[in-house]
């Protein structure tokens, strides 16, 4: 497999309805009677709004089967490594020197693994976790179980073949980087939607590989470029992905792979009355 690297390395509810006092004339008696509307005047509720991450592993090699990691905004909780960047570092190195280099600990014989393997942050602006590969090890990969938007210099992974994604004025150019068919070069206009690719005599791209789905995956144009794994009605055996050079935001259920561990995803949703993140 190529060794992919990479290219470039509260809410607040402060919403308050001040009640004030106002005179009200009764024009029959000329009888001024206060009244006083006061609603949510007395405390200012800082109640935040964050998202918990649980990160379950689902298949693996080498780590324990089921284990789950909780990941807050400021961390992972009960992180060795103490500080507290809103990011989470996963690798098979555990320190340098005296520093804590990863929270999470991959097993140093988990082929393809990297010593800073991948991480997730957490964006406050966007209150959600973001997934990224560290360009360390043999890639992250999520698993394309939902139509995905292409975007340039995306890789696309499924078997032996990696390729790459170029758009331009509505034009897809894809090109195999590695594979049976490595430096193969196809351009597409909207009008060839869709484009499918597997071991069926009909597709567009055709593959040997046994590895592969009789309709693995497909793209097509709809407003933009867009990939799905499967025939759009059942998913390919042994999946699509994507290569995640850039920070990814992760979504509920959402499946990745670093190494020979599959991951899943998981997000609460919290109400804290204090919540610094």
């Amino acid at each position: 497999m190529l060794r992919l690297r990479k290219l470039c390395c509260c809410f607040a509810g402060d919403e308050i309805s001040e009640g004030n006092e106002q005179e009200i004339k009764n024009s029959n008696t000329s009888e001024t009677v206060m009244t006083l509307a006061k609603t949510n005047l007395t405390t200012r509720r800082k109640e935040e709004y964050h998202k918990k991450l649980i990160l379950s592993v689902i298949e693996t090699v080498h780590l324990e089967l089921g284990t789950e990691y909780e990941i807050l905004p400021t961390g992972l909780e009960n992180s060795k490594r103490v500080t507290k960047d809103n990011c989470v570092y996963v690798g098979t190195l555990e320190k340098q020197g005296n520093l804590i280099v990863n929270d999470i600990l991959l097993p140093e014989d988990e082929k393809g693994a990297g010593k800073r393997h991948f991480m997730i942050k957490f964006n406050k602006e966007k209150q959600n976790y973001f997934l990224k590969d560290m360009g360390d090890g043999m890639g992250t990969f999520i698993r394309i179980e939902q139509p995905l938007k292409l975007k340039n210099s995306y890789i696309i992974s499924f078997g032996d073949s990696h390729m790459m994604v170029n758009i331009e004025n509505n034009l897809l150019t894809i090109r195999f980087v590695e594979g049976p068919k490595a430096e193969h070069k196809s351009t597409y206009s909207p009008e060839d939607s869709p484009i499918k690719l597997g071991r069926l005599n009909d597709c567009d791209i055709r593959f040997e590989d046994t590895s592969l789905s009789r309709n693995h995956c497909y793209m097509y144009y709809s407003d933009s470029w867009m990939i799905m794994d499967g025939d759009g009605k059942k998913l390919s055996t042994n999946g699509t992905w994507l290569f995640v050079e850039q920070f990814f935001e992760i979504y509920d259920g959402l499946a990745f792979k670093a190494g020979e561990s599959l991951f899943k995803a998981k997000i609460i949703q919290d109400f804290n009355n204090d919540c610094n993140v």
